[in-house]
């Protein structure tokens, strides 16, 4: 077994979060007390235990808009996680974790190093009052959200004086863009959202992907969860704490062709979802503790018949200390630690 040190690992995170030095992350749980809604709290923080029908949702839950297309991404990083990654000093260069329960949540965290221009991210450092301990990095199916406290007038005269021009004004949001590079930024009291075109596809638009956001995070439009019966279950059903992230559709099965291999690659800083193939939910967690680190899955699939325990278990966990898979009808939780894995030096 490869054994990874935890400087190593976070040390794979350095570049890209030290792009968001500024940003205050989120709640210790990762499920924000911020959000009055009364089953958005912070109890799903821990193992996943395929408990969707009580489980809690995050409150992250409410920015999290719906899409007309099928397959949807989010990933999310609290405010605890997030602190650790800018402030381990000493963080090196190591080797990249091969085992997916652990690769595909750092190269979600790298990933958040794209994060807004300079511009864009300047307006938000300069008006951001999210306490330290508060908040969450959000990414919504493509657009960047941080969940907080911000002055909303004064990051709209920021990014006025930027050269940003108004494409919405209300008084819950507004939503800005650059003429040049065609970044989209959305500005409430408590989202920041932020875009760029995507060059992988001609359709996305990212000022309807940004007003999507926002129209969400103030009630305006019903939240995914909302609407999709089978997304929330996934959400009920898996931990959130540290980092999370999601791969849904809402079609019987992933396209295989999507996916990527079994195992994150050494070479390469790309996702591993093939473990997931035949499945239509993956919602992953991973949480660094002192020394250690433990993550988690919920894996579910269109029926029972179409579960692969065998895929699963020669591809998740490969490199953790010890690993449960537990199987409820169609879905399926993994549960890793890694002890001895994730050590200071």
């Amino acid at each position: 077994m490869t054994t990874y040190r935890r400087r190593a690992t976070l040390g794979l995170l350095g570049t890209g979060m030290a792009l968001l030095a500024g940003c205050s992350g989120s709640s210790d749980d990762g499920n924000g007390s911020d959000d009055d809604t009364e089953d958005e709290s912070d109890e799903s923080a821990g193992d996943a235990d395929i408990d969707g029908e009580n489980g809690d949702l995050p409150a992250y839950a409410s920015i999290l808009p719906q899409s007309d297309d099928p397959s949807y991404f989010y990933g999310a990083i609290d405010g605890a996680t997030l602190d650790t990654l800018l402030n381990d000093e000493g963080a090196a260069e190591g080797n990249e974790p091969t085992d997916p329960l652990l690769g595909n949540p750092v190269i979600m965290a790298v990933l958040f190093g794209n994060f807004g221009s300079r511009a864009s991210r300047q307006a938000y450092v300069n008006n951001d009052q999210t306490a330290a301990d508060e908040g969450v990095l959000v990414d919504a199916n493509g657009v960047y959200a941080v969940k907080g406290q911000y002055d909303q007038d004064g990051l709209a005269a920021d990014l006025e004086s930027a050269g940003y021009a108004a494409e919405s004004d209300t008084d819950a949001y507004s939503v800005y863009s650059d003429p040049d590079s065609g970044e989209a930024v959305g500005v409430s009291e408590e989202v920041f959202a932020v875009t760029s075109p995507n060059p992988n596809d001609d359709g996305f638009e990212p000022i309807a992907a940004v007003e999507r956001v926002l129209e969400t995070a103030v009630g305006d439009r019903e939240p995914k969860h909302a609407v999709d019966e089978d997304f929330e279950w996934l959400l009920r059903a898996s931990s959130t704490d540290g980092m999370a992230l999601c791969r849904y559709t809402e079609t019987e099965a992933f396209d295989p062709a999507t996916l990527g291999n079994e195992q994150v690659s050494s070479d390469s800083l790309e996702f591993a979802f093939g473990a997931f193939e035949g499945a239509n939910g993956a919602h992953q967690q991973l949480s660094l503790g002192d020394g250690d680190a433990t993550a988690s899955a919920v894996v579910t699939y269109a029926d029972e018949a179409s579960v692969d325990r065998d895929r699963l278990e020669s591809a998740l966990g490969t490199d953790a200390d010890s690993v449960t898979f537990e199987q409820d009808g169609s879905a399926v939780a993994v549960d890793a630690e890694y002890s001895g894995d994730l050590v200071e030096e």
